[in-house]
């Protein structure tokens, strides 16, 4: 095991580094190296970790807030100070600069959660969760150099540390991967009965839990698809292709239905905060919007959920969004706090 020796500066750049994910795969393993160390070591961590995730849940759009957020943060981990932020040096820059990066991703909200699975302690860290909560995006950067983007609602599972054979991720929800290239090593995500094989590539999966079907677009690469259900039945995708894996129920048996020649980019438009919608319905739009905005919508009228839409949606506000639909259709609204009810004018 690596024992060397660092500073408690170094120390608190590598976990703010792998909080914000942005850090390398030799930073990642230098952090886990310093946390498998000691029981005080991993302490440290999660109570670092816990001051990260309290102080991330509202990220603020000036400079003077920031800075108070920043302070805050400081209190937290217990590290005091009279003098401003910016001569709180190396540690605060880690701080500024990770704070930067979250303002810069659109109305992305970082919500890291690290699950240590311990038996007494062994030193060994198991299971790791990045989740991005309701009305938020999170990002995030994996031991071996892949890059993961959650939409709203959603969260990835993963494994840090040990001698798997495979890179496996599970995902719940929305995620847009950029997967480093190893050959030795299949990068593999399962979603919702679906796995999803690939050495290194772009793509999408679409996975909630609550839609009857997961969807795999592929972007760049290749991709190996299959159901958990019945592996030996496999789609191999090529850029500009999708597949939909319709999950079971009691009257159809799951199966992959393949989708050639469509636009990749109108599916992860998501990634720069907008939405393209193309005749959906206002009953799946509703859904689009309650991740997006962390609202819920009510119909007062269900015949409402038929109507179709089309459009974009990008920096708009859900009250803006509200009067688009409003003045384009025969739909009215009234609004109470994160609360929405729909209805005829």
């Amino acid at each position: 095991m690596n024992t060397e020796l660092l500073s408690k500066e170094e120390i608190n750049g590598l976990i703010v580094s792998f909080l914000s994910g942005e850090a390398s795969p030799a930073e990642n393993k230098k952090l886990l190296n310093w946390v498998k160390q000691s029981v005080e070591n991993k302490n440290y961590f999660v109570r670092f970790r816990d001051a990260w995730q309290a102080s991330s849940q509202i990220i603020p759009s000036d400079k003077a807030h920031t800075e108070r957020a920043l302070e805050n943060l400081n209190r937290k981990l217990g590290i005091y100070s009279n003098a401003t932020v910016k001569t709180i040096s190396p540690f605060i820059r880690y701080f500024k600069v990770a704070a930067l990066w979250i303002l810069l991703f659109s109305l992305g909200i970082i919500a890291s959660r690290l699950l240590f699975k311990t038996s007494g302690y062994s030193g060994q860290v198991s299971d790791i969760s990045v989740m991005a909560p309701m009305g938020s995006k999170a990002i995030t950067s994996l031991p071996d150099g892949s890059k993961v983007w959650l939409n709203a609602g959603s969260r990835i599972v993963y494994s840090m540390g040990g001698n798997k054979k495979d890179r496996e991720v599970i995902l719940t929800g929305e995620a847009y991967f950029d997967v480093a290239k190893d050959q030795n090593k299949p990068f593999i995500v399962e979603a919702e009965g679906m796995i999803v094989t690939v050495h290194g590539t772009r793509f999408n999966v679409k996975a909630y839990p609550d839609e009857r079907f997961v969807e795999t677009t592929l972007v760049e690469g290749s991709v190996s698809v299959n159901s958990k259900g019945n592996p030996s039945d496999i789609v191999t995708l090529k850029p500009n292709e999708q597949v939909l894996f319709f999950k079971a129920t009691d009257s159809r048996r799951e199966s992959l239905v393949v989708t050639k020649g469509i636009d990749p980019e109108r599916f992860t438009l998501w990634i720069n905060d907008r939405l393209q919608i193309t005749g959906e319905t206002l009953g799946s739009l509703a859904v689009m919007l309650e991740r997006k905005y962390d609202v819920k919508i009510h119909f007062e009228i269900p015949a409402l959920k038929e109507l179709r839409f089309t459009g974009y949606i990008e920096n708009e506000t859900i009250e803006q969004v509200l009067e688009m639909i409003k003045i384009s259709s025969s739909v009215d609204y009234r609004m109470k706090e994160r609360e929405i009810w729909l209805k005829n004018k």
